[in-house]
């Protein structure tokens, strides 16, 4: 009834107070449920509501444009008292009145929804005892009505909340994050490094490319301007949390048989325990958080079960590692030698479907016949025009498009590459699109890392094949350059491939193993693959550009030996003198940022991938520059 009074005082009377020209505005006499003191207080309130409607109604008579009411639209016009002055005289008047009017709207926005129970809350905290009393008393009613949608949400899974007074909401939560301001950019010397870049390194904020680390977006929200200031955050989040996992649940056609009741059939008890806690006088937090995490530790524990257990979470954790992250580096090996030529150029039509063709036969060649597997993968290629609302329709776990804007024809298939994975339920809940999303940014990082070293490994061979000839001074440039480029890719591959993919992969199956709760995974999981795209330097922006520029020199240098048999022509040798240069610079920039980093004692992925890189002291006796003649590295 607070918002009907606060639109009867605004002037908007209804059928709970009524609007009468003589007696003015008044509390209907056909409410029952309201004591005789409660419709005085109301009585006294809307003296003040039919002051203000007469107020307006004078106004607007003399104005004809100020607050118009339903309630006066069918008075006639009265055409007695005019003039300049009186409309000035109106003017005044309605100023007067807008601290009422904001003073309305400032308990509307006070004393919304939950905001009740805050503001009761807060009053009932003071020093007499009568005013206590009687407003731990109001609070323990409105109290009751927040346990009955925490019973509809938490135990059904249904948002009862027309109103939108919940602290639970449906929709992502509005996030907050403002525009980043562009800081100068003063260069330190350190071969285009700037300030910016440099603290950012040594201040180990992540560079959110394309919002890669933001939360996936889930369907419901916390509302944490709703929430009572007695309820922290915490106890909020297990509620979303179970009322999420209980929803899901009960939206699935999925067997009972086989799942089972998510609360484990003890929804008829923790009913009557939340009834108990509504009936208490008093709030108890411990109470209340004791009840919360009951449930939450029920369902956290069942969702533990339904995935470890009966949807096997480690080997598909195993699946995502072998294909998303190559660790089956065989059959990619394969891949990358059928697909080269087709995903050279830019992708067509036809690009993906070709792809897909070579991916099923490298998987035949490496003997991996997997009939309940393979179907589940499927590479993507993105390419300008094509349609986003194909009539075949997304696949499950797929990421969608993230734009049906016209765009650029990607260079190469290569950089369009993608992988869907159809993931079963109730893996769903773990494996996101969003998460699928990110799974895909390491794998095409990982896939052109892999492609580099393979095409330099081709070089070599090339070179084998042709020691027999006479080299000249070119050919010596040429082939001590690979041998560089070769040295660092390795040794970038090794560290991936090693010291981040295995090292966090055998920790996060320690921590699956070691619990039984599915938050915990969850947790587990989240902090997996935000240590994926951050020591593979996903994230750190001055690293990635590099190390891709780097990426970027060896094929081109791979391209320029495999289109020529003979010695270098000066066109030839003018590129490679050009990609010679370009090396030096990207692999001196590279050292002095990992140095940079190292000098500031922190940052242990930087400091790792140096030790790799300059194990024998080679690349910090050749000045931190790749690609100089000198003994081999």
């Amino acid at each position: 009834m607070i918002h009907e009074l606060l639109l009867a005082l605004s002037g908007y009377p209804g059928t709970i107070f009524t609007w009468n020209k003589r007696t003015g505005l008044q509390v209907s006499q056909d409410l029952p449920f309201l004591h005789p003191s409660e419709t005085s207080v109301l009585n006294r309130l809307c003296k003040l509501g039919s002051d203000y409607i007469r107020f307006t109604e004078f106004i607007e008579q003399h104005t004809g444009h100020v607050h118009p009411q339903e309630h006066h639209t069918n008075q006639p016009n009265q055409t007695g008292l005019h003039g300049i002055y009186l409309r000035a005289f109106c003017t005044g008047l309605d100023s007067m009145l807008q601290p009422y009017r904001q003073a309305l709207l400032d308990l509307e926005q006070e004393i919304h929804g939950c905001q009740i129970l805050e503001t009761v809350y807060k009053h009932s905290c003071g020093g007499l005892p009568p005013v206590r009393m009687a407003l731990e008393k109001i609070l323990a009613v409105c109290h009751g009505v927040m346990y009955k949608q925490l019973a509809a949400w938490m135990l059904h899974g249904l948002l009862l909340d027309q109103s939108e007074e919940f602290f639970v909401k449906q929709g992502p939560s509005a996030g907050g994050a403002g525009a980043n301001q562009e800081e100068e950019e003063e260069d330190l010397g350190l071969g285009g490094l700037s300030g910016k870049q440099l603290r950012e390194l040594q201040d180990l904020r992540l560079i959110e490319e394309e919002n890669m680390l933001a939360p996936s977006l889930q369907q419901f929200s916390l509302r944490t301007e709703m929430l009572p200031s007695y309820i922290p955050i915490r106890v909020a989040e297990k509620i979303l949390f179970v009322g999420e996992s209980v929803q899901m649940f009960e939206n699935h056609n999925h067997s009972p048989s086989r799942a089972g009741s998510i609360l484990k059939h003890q929804e008829d008890l923790f009913a009557a325990e939340l009834h108990r806690l509504k009936q208490q006088p008093l709030f108890s937090l411990v109470d209340f958080e004791n009840m919360i995490d009951r449930i939450r530790s029920t369902v956290a524990e069942h969702l533990w079960t339904l995935m470890v257990e009966e949807s096997d979470l480690l080997e598909q954790l195993k699946i995502i590692k072998d294909f998303y992250l190559l660790g089956r580096g065989e059959l990619y090996q394969v891949f990358i030698d059928l697909a080269q030529q087709m995903l050279k150029t830019p992708p067509t039509a036809v690009t993906e479907h070709d792809v897909n063709v070579a991916f099923q036969q490298a998987a035949h060649k490496v003997l991996l016949d997997d009939d309940n597997l393979l179907p589940l993968l499927h590479l993507t290629v993105d390419y300008q025009g094509k349609d986003s609302k194909d009539a075949s329709g997304p696949r499950d776990g797929a990421t969608p498009p993230q734009d049906t804007s016209p765009r650029e024809v990607p260079p190469t298939g290569w950089a369009a590459l993608g992988l869907t994975y159809k993931v079963q339920w109730p893996l769903h809940i773990l494996f996101t699109p969003a998460v699928l999303e990110k799974y895909n940014v390491v794998f095409r990082y990982l896939l052109s890392v892999r492609r580099v070293q393979s095409q330099l490994q081709h070089c070599w061979a090339l070179q084998m094949q042709r020691k027999h000839l006479k080299s000249s001074q070119t050919d010596a440039v040429k082939w001590r350059l690979r041998n560089h480029m070769a040295f660092l890719i390795d040794n970038l591959q090794y560290y991936l491939q090693v010291d981040v993919l295995e090292s966090q992969f055998s920790q996060l199956l320690q921590q699956i193993n070691s619990t039984r709760d599915f938050e915990s995974i969850r947790l587990a999981h989240d902090h997996f693959l935000s240590n994926l795209l951050a020591q593979s330097f996903i994230l750190l922006k001055p690293v990635f550009h590099c190390l891709n520029e780097i990426l970027e020199l060896c094929l081109n240098f791979c391209s320029l030996v495999s289109q020529t048999v003979a010695a270098l022509d000066e066109r030839g040798t003018a590129q490679l003198d050009i990609l010679v240069k370009g090396f030096r610079r990207q692999s001196s920039l590279l050292f002095k940022i990992l140095s940079s980093v190292r000098n500031h004692q922190i940052n242990s992925d930087l400091a790792q991938l140096l030790l790799r890189l300059d194990y024998n002291k080679y690349y910090t006796q050749a000045g931190g520059t790749l690609g100089r003649f000198g003994r081999q590295c």
